[in-house]
């Protein structure tokens, strides 16, 4: 009689990993059937795993979209730390590359749907919708404004609200496009990104931006602005 041999059990997965795969899960599941009709049974099936071990890592369906989301900005926010700048020229250049990277990401295809389905749930899942755009659009303006902030303090930009500018910065570049990709559903072309990237940088630096002539013109002393004002 010929023995069989026992089947090799496949490798058992860290906690991270399956967090990993229920999330990979998790976003083809809210793409393929929207939040409000996608369930955690379908999202486990997705996954290969038991809705048990969902549950040890979400209490809800929501925060399993909040950690999407997270997930998503993790790949995005550490890119800002990469673009720093050390005169006019080369600000204008970070800056560039800085929302070309954002582009790449919030206007892909899988950006343009993300944004589909959340003006898809918006009167259905209101919970839904505050998420997303609590823990994404909302954490891109505080990461943008974290490094404008970091430019005025070197000296380069003149800013009085670091947020707001981010806000409005992400506004004029993308409000446009995000607008006729969301209805089109076709994601912009590299270079319509760069048209309106550009286009928004140098509005931005001509309001915001600190010419080399004037960050490298010595200071006059309190004292000498004193006696000038006496004069």
């Amino acid at each position: 009689m010929k023995k069989t041999r026992p089947k090799k059990r496949s490798p058992r997965r860290s906690e991270d990993e399956t967090r990993g795969v229920i999330l990979v899960a998790a976003r083809t599941v809210f793409m393929s059937y929207g939040f409000a009709a996608a369930s955690v049974s379908g999202i486990a099936k997705e996954a290969g795993v038991s809705t048990k071990t969902i549950y040890r890592f979400f209490d809800t369906k929501t925060d399993i979209l909040i950690d999407v989301i997270k997930s998503f900005l993790e790949v995005i926010l550490p890119g800002f730390d990469r673009y720093d700048a050390h005169d006019a020229a080369s600000l204008e250049s970070a800056l560039r590359q800085l929302l070309r990277e954002l582009a790449e990401h919030g206007l892909s295809e899988n950006g343009n749907a993300a944004n589909r389905l959340a003006l898809a749930e918006i009167v259905r899942v209101p919970d839904m919708i505050a998420a997303y755009y609590r823990e994404g659009h909302e954490k891109i303006i505080e990461g943008l404004a974290r490094w404008l902030d970091r430019q005025r303090r070197a000296g380069l930009l003149k800013l009085d609200d670091p947020r707001m500018a981010a806000a409005m910065l992400l506004s004029m570049a993308f409000a446009d496009l995000t607008r006729d990709a969301t209805v089109s559903n076709k994601p912009p072309s590299g270079a319509e990104i760069d048209r309106w990237v550009a286009g928004a940088v140098k509005i931005f630096l001509q309001g915001a931006g600190v010419p080399d002539a004037e960050r490298m013109a010595p200071q006059a002393s309190p004292r000498k602005l004193r006696a000038t004002a006496q004069r």
